[in-house]
């Protein structure tokens, strides 16, 4: 059997899983609505280097906040779409991606479990970063997986406006002014800010 067809076989026992777990699916993306509203969102990826004997696959996740969502109307909604998603990540192990290899004298069900077990660790961080509460911590930190830091500081400050604390509100909006002043973003973040009402200082 070829590795894109083990590929195949192993991605419909994946697919089953996924929706057993509540997520619905579109090929081989995957989404689930929270109860908050928040979206978390992942899909299994095939690298181009791979061959008919062997297949490359990695997983992309995130989070889509219905938050963050609501104060840009022009956006396109979650869907499926990981780069949509305002906290994403790849598969990775000690800080470099990950890519699994489906080879074509694998069974099915033996590449459907390395990729059920490498999904269990991403289910666990989807499950943990799926509140506007956690992502708003995460971002207080400093880290920004997937996103720019101008982004995680704008996202910061909706956040920090809607959800609290307050008193760090004016800290997290002068950080992202000093960040893009002077710079081609400058106008946009102000108009981000204000769309969003947080006002413009």
């Amino acid at each position: 059997m070829e590795g894109r067809s083990v590929l195949t076989e192993a991605l419909g026992i994946v697919r089953r899983f996924l929706k057993e777990q509540g997520f619905s699916a579109r090929g081989t993306a995957f989404r689930r609505t929270c109860e908050d509203g928040n979206t978390i969102v992942l899909s299994l990826q095939k690298s181009v280097k791979s061959s008919p004997r062997e297949a490359l696959v990695t997983i992309n996740y995130g989070v889509y906040s219905a938050r963050i969502a609501s104060k840009f109307p022009n956006d396109s909604p979650p869907g499926f779409d990981v780069a949509a998603a305002h906290w994403r990540k790849r598969l990775s192990e000690d800080g470099r991606e990950k890519w699994l290899q489906v080879r074509e004298t694998d069974s099915p069900a033996e590449s459907a479990r390395t990729m059920l077990r490498c999904l269990e660790g991403v289910l666990v961080q989807l499950e943990e970063h799926s509140t506007d509460q956690a992502l708003r911590d995460e971002w207080f930190t400093g880290s920004s997986p997937g996103i720019g830091k101008m982004q995680r500081m704008l996202f910061l400050a909706i956040l920090v406006k809607e959800i609290g604390p307050p008193e760090r509100l004016e800290e997290v909006v002068e950080d992202l002014r000093t960040f893009v002043s002077g710079t081609v973003h400058e106008a946009l973040v102000e108009r981000q800010l204000a769309e969003a009402g947080i006002g413009v200082g």
